[in-house]
């Protein structure tokens, strides 16, 4: 599907009596409020874990707030055939190679389905060079399906060195068969290397890099790191040219290599390699680089909500975070 035009798209509210849809731009996320809860102290891989959750409950740009509404509920893993295969999770540290903040994950389907600033995911989509992890897309799915309002909106944090952050592309999803595979997609967003202000600095954090793909248990290297933190960017309906009272079932993240070829539908094979690059590079900077804070598959909604329409599809989804359940990660 193609982006309309702008002004067709105002033009098309103002005819159904609609809040009108803005401009698509690169909005930074300038504070988010969370709750951090503690669990008890546990030890893994040698290092002690110490189960602190630190949960995006709503955030703000400069000129809008926004509250949680709900969760993905799976996760889905689209890796290429060959490759490294490889898994990189962060952990935020008390100090270079000390406590980890936050709860060890047992798989990479733990991190990258999660509502956590204390741990992410590092270089998600590249194919070549030293730790790739060889994936095309992730798909963040709520596999009930909700109904877009107007006040909609997906925040993405990238973990790096403030207030410099990196380039991924992102889409809808607007159709998925029985097992929550997408079969439709919105317009294709992207966003070029961004400027937004860390919310958090984390003077020390590790990398866990294990060689086993999805499974995060064995065969691990640690890389030490200091001063980098979460920075975000908000992405509402009027990027996708998708209309209030859509259905919606989640997101996809991609590489910014991928393509759509100006059609949406080139989305749904991610074995495509016409639209998936399978030379993505990996690293900072890269197509491929992109370093995920650990607070995905989350969807907030504007305060005040800009339209009443559609409340209850939204509704449907306020309790998912204690509800959600995880499907294994599919390759």
């Amino acid at each position: 599907m193609k982006r309309p035009h702008p002004a067709l798209l105002r033009a098309l509210c103002a005819l159904a009596g609609l809040a009108p849809l803005t401009l698509p731009a690169q909005v930074a996320i300038t504070s988010a409020t969370t709750l951090t809860t503690d669990g008890a102290d546990t030890v893994q891989e040698g290092f002690t874990f110490r189960n602190t959750v630190v949960a995006v409950q709503g955030f703000a740009t400069a000129t809008q707030s926004y509250a949680l509404t709900g969760m993905a509920d799976q996760v889905f893993i689209r890796r290429t055939a060959g490759g490294n295969n490889e898994a990189h999770v962060w952990y935020q540290t008390a100090s270079t190679g000390g406590d980890r903040i936050a709860p060890y994950a047992t798989d990479y389907a733990d991190v990258l389905l999660d509502n956590n600033f204390a741990r992410g995911v590092h270089n998600l989509f590249g194919n070549t060079g030293a730790g790739s992890a060889n994936i095309e897309r992730l798909d963040l799915i709520a596999s009930a399906g909700f109904t877009a309002t107007a006040g909609f909106a997906i925040p993405v944090f990238d973990f790096g060195v403030n207030p410099q952050h990196e380039s991924f592309r992102i889409a809808l999803v607007t159709g998925v068969d029985g097992a929550g595979n997408p079969t439709a997609y919105s317009a294709l967003a992207s966003t070029v290397p961004f400027v937004a202000t860390n919310l958090y600095t984390h003077t020390t954090f590790s990398i866990h890099r294990y060689n086993t793909g999805d499974v995060t248990t064995s065969n691990y290297s640690i890389f030490n790191g200091p001063n980098q933190g979460p920075g975000g960017i908000v992405f509402t309906l009027s990027d996708f040219a998708v209309p209030v009272g859509t259905t919606i079932y989640g997101y996809s993240l991609f590489g910014y290599d991928v393509s759509d070829g100006g059609n949406s539908a080139n989305l749904v094979n991610w074995n495509n390699a016409t639209y998936f690059p399978t030379n993505t590079p990996n690293g900072e900077g890269q197509a491929g680089g992109f370093d995920f804070s650990g607070v995905n598959g989350i969807f907030f909604s504007a305060i005040p909500e800009p339209s009443t329409y559609a409340l209850g599809g939204l509704a449907l989804m306020a309790g998912a975070a204690a509800l959600r359940r995880r499907a294994a990660p599919r390759t």
